[in-house]
C-alpha cells in the first residue's frame, strides 16, 4: 500500500531537519577543529566561512528574487536586517568561535542550548513579555544545569582561562536571543529566507577585511571543513530551517533542536578525543530539561 503525498513529505521535512541537526551539532566538532589543529584565529574563521556564504547568498537572491524585490525589502527594513547580521552573523559565531579556543565543542553546544532561556529572558526586558511560574522554573533549572556542567563538566580544576571562555560562548545564546526578537516582527512583514540571506550578505560585508593572509596555504582537510560549515551548516542549515517553519510549529521544532548537544559530545568525543565527565552528561541533561520546561 502507497504511502499518502502528506505522509511522503513530512518524512522527508523530518529528514531534512535530522540532517540539520546533525549539521549543526558537528559545526561546533568543526569549529574546533579549525581553531585547534590548523590554527585559524576565531576571527579570521568566522570571515572564510561568512564571506563566501555572503557570495551564495547575493547569488541566490539575485536568481529567486531580482535586484526589484531586493532593493525594496532592504529600503523597508534595512535597520533589522542591519541588526539581524550584526547579532546571528557577527556577535553569534565570534563569540562561538573565541569561546571555543578555551572551552570544549561540547561545552560550548550546551551553552547554546541556552538560546531559547536566553530569549526568554530578552523579551520580558525588551518587550514587557509575561514569564510564567513554569518558564521561570524552567529558567532556574536550565541555568543550575549550566552551573553543573561549569563546575564539574571537564573534570579538572576549574581556570581563569575556562570561565572567561565559558562567558564569551554566553555571548552566542544572548546575540541569538536578540537576533530572534529582531527578526520575529521583521519576517512577518517579509519573505523569511529573503530577510535571511539578506542579513548572511550584510553581516559578512566587515568580515571581507579579516580573510587571514594565510588562506591560501591551508590544507585540503581545512578546506573541506570550511565548505562544510558555510555549505551546509550556514546556507543550507538556515534556508531548510527558514523552510520548515513554514511548514510546522516552531514547538516541534524545538524538539529537534535538543539533539543537537548529543551530536555534538558525541561527533567531539570521535573526532577530537573530547572526554566525556559525569558532569557534563549530568548538567547537559539538567540544562536541557529546564529549557524544556521553560518552552512547554
Amino acid at each position: 500500500m502507497s504511502k499518502s503525498p502528506l505522509k511522503i513529505k513530512k518524512l522527508g521535512l523530518l529528514f531534512l531537519l535530522m540532517l540539520v541537526v546533525l549539521s549543526w551539532g558537528l559545526a561546533f566538532v568543526a569549529i574546533k577543529y579549525l581553531l585547534e589543529v590548523h590554527g585559524l584565529s576565531p576571527m579570521g574563521l568566522t570571515a572564510l566561512r561568512y564571506v563566501p556564504a555572503g557570495i551564495i547568498s547575493l547569488a541566490i537572491m539575485l536568481i529567486f528574487y531580482g535586484p526589484k524585490r531586493m532593493m525594496a525589502a532592504w529600503n523597508q527594513e534595512w535597520r533589522g536586517i542591519w541588526l539581524y547580521g550584526l547579532t546571528g552573523v557577527l556577535g553569534y559565531n565570534l563569540a562561538l568561535n573565541f569561546g571555543e579556543t578555551r572551552i570544549a565543542a561540547g561545552t560550548a553546544s550546551l551553552i547554546v542550548g541556552l538560546s531559547p532561556i536566553m530569549t526568554l529572558v530578552a523579551s520580558r526586558l525588551a518587550l514587557g513579555e509575561l514569564i510564567t511560574f513554569r518558564k521561570l522554573a524552567g529558567i532556574i533549572v536550565a541555568f543550575a544545569g549550566l552551573f553543573v556542567v561549569v563546575r564539574w563538566g571537564a573534570n579538572e580544576p576549574v581556570s581563569f582561562n575556562y570561565l572567561w571562555g565559558v562567558l564569551i560562548t554566553l555571548g552566542a545564546p544572548l546575540s541569538w536571543a536578540i537576533y530572534t526578537i529582531v527578526g520575529k516582527p521583521m519576517v512577518g512583514r517579509e519573505d523569511p529566507n529573503l530577510v535571511t540571506l539578506s542579513a548572511i550578505l550584510w553581516g559578512s560585508l566587515p568580515l571581507s577585511f579579516f580573510i587571514p593572509d594565510s588562506a591560501a596555504a591551508l590544507p585540503f582537510r581545512a578546506w573541506g571543513a570550511l565548505a562544510f560549515l558555510t555549505l551546509v551548516c550556514t546556507i543550507f542549515g538556515f534556508l531548510v530551517w527558514s523552510w520548515a517553519l513554514k511548514k510546522t510549529e516552531a514547538a516541534r521544532l524545538g524538539v529537534v533542536v535538543y539533539l543537537i548537544p548529543l551530536v555534538t559530545v558525541l561527533a567531539g568525543t570521535m573526532l577530537l578525543g573530547e572526554r566525556v565527565t559525569v558532569g557534563l552528561i549530568v548538567g547537559g541533561m539538567v540544562l536541557i530539561s529546564g529549557v524544556v520546561l521553560a518552552e512547554t
